[in-house]
């Protein structure tokens, strides 16, 4: 069952549990060291921290040179909550649930059509099951987030292109059926949250996705930027060709009509004929060197490279990560449009390849759980990236 201990709520508190949350492991003194707290205010804090089960003692750690006792190394009590994100398209739903250090215990994908009529009970379905599951768990379930592959503000799904969620208030609804605090929030947003929660290096980041549709999360000065009404990154809508293909968004010529997985895998039909080909059968024309795929491919990554420059141009990042089944399945496209770049003012802009792929949206999802129920302003997941995509 979801509880707060009123103790969280302390800045001090606060600000010593970001550093414990933030690192494998930690000794009082360096927490003391770290954020200039005293010694004694450092081992009180601690001392609730552990009598409240968000941190637990590891054992002793190494003696500095000059000798002495060994600290005693902290860490935060990872099973003493669940997380619990979704990612939710048209055509799919897939899930992951992690503890509280982003450790995974069961991500799940499902290929099924989704809309409004059965999009509660597929998420309501799954939560129950795992809140029966960590009852005596001390936090059970701490959250829940839901990406969504459309615009997001205040808690309302304001637009989504191709099903029709912003025709039900699904955060109540689902707030009601659980009695959990349900969030939502637009999914490249949460693909940048993630990619900074494993970027430790960089704090102006854009993560540029790719999938049914195109947006970008932007993250400034190491917080989410969503602008005014969450409109922020949706470049997916910015015109790529005036007067060009015709999209839900009431606009012509978006972005998002041409360089879209589900755009480009239109194309390659009517290219060849087929209304039957999939991603697959793209994937394999490309690679057995069919001439018009090619053709198609190339200029696919001419049009994907004036979306990737017009975002940079607006929000100046120190790098961008680029996040789409069609360059994961073609990584040489990244050099491409690196090199397009390179004739530009953005040349000194590094463009990488996801290594989240399709869990980057839900260990997002895990970011915004963590930090609402610690009440931290970042999450670092301090794990082997190979090791975060095992299935």
């Amino acid at each position: 069952m979801f509880r707060m201990k009123n103790s969280i709520r302390e800045n001090n508190s606060i600000l010593v549990l970001s550093e414990i949350i933030n690192r494998p492991e930690i000794s009082r003194a360096m927490i003391s060291e770290l954020t200039g707290l005293n010694k004694a205010t450092v081992s009180e804090i601690v001392r609730r921290l552990i009598e409240d089960d968000y941190v637990i003692e590891i054992g002793p750690g190494k003696s500095t040179s000059s000798g002495g006792r060994r600290p005693i190394l902290l860490t935060v009590n990872k099973k003493a909550g669940i997380s619990i994100s979704f990612d939710v398209r048209y055509d799919r739903i897939s899930y992951l649930i992690t503890f509280l250090d982003g450790e995974k215990i069961e991500y799940t994908i499902e290929e099924k059509n989704i809309d409004k009529e059965n999009i509660v009970d597929l998420i309501t379905v799954v939560v129950e099951k795992y809140k029966a599951e960590y009852l005596d768990c001390p936090f059970g379930i701490i959250g829940v987030t839901i990406s969504i592959h459309g615009i997001v503000h205040e808690k309302q799904i304001d637009f989504t292109p191709y099903f029709n969620l912003d025709e039900i208030d699904l955060v109540g609804i689902l707030e009601e059926k659980t009695g959990l605090t349900i969030h939502i929030e637009n999914e490249a947003n949460l693909s940048a949250l993630a990619e900074a929660a494993f970027d430790y290096e960089h704090h102006n980041i854009v993560s540029f996705s790719a999938h049914t549709g195109i947006g970008a999360g932007v993250i400034m000065n190491d917080q989410l930027y969503r602008g005014f009404r969450g409109k922020s990154g949706e470049v997916g809508h910015t015109v790529l060709y005036p007067n060009g293909t015709a999209c839900p968004c009431g606009n012509q010529g978006c972005l998002e009509q041409y360089c879209s997985t589900t755009a480009v895998i239109k194309k390659f039909r009517l290219l060849k004929g087929n209304p039957d080909l999939m991603f697959e059968d793209l994937i394999d024309a490309y690679h057995q060197k069919d001439s018009s795929t090619l053709n198609m491919i190339l200029q696919f990554a001419k049009d994907f490279g004036i979306g990737l420059m017009n975002v940079i141009g607006n929000y100046d990042p120190e790098v961008v990560y680029i996040n789409s089944e069609l360059l994961e399945e073609i990584p040489e496209l990244i050099s491409l449009l690196q090199h397009y770049l390179s004739m530009t003012i953005y040349k000194k802009v590094p463009l990488k390849q996801s290594l989240l792929g399709r869990q980057a949206s839900l260990y997002g999802a895990t970011v915004v759980n963590l930090k609402e129920f610690l009440h931290v302003d970042n999450v670092e997941f301090n794990m082997n990236i190979e090791k975060v995509l095992e299935v």
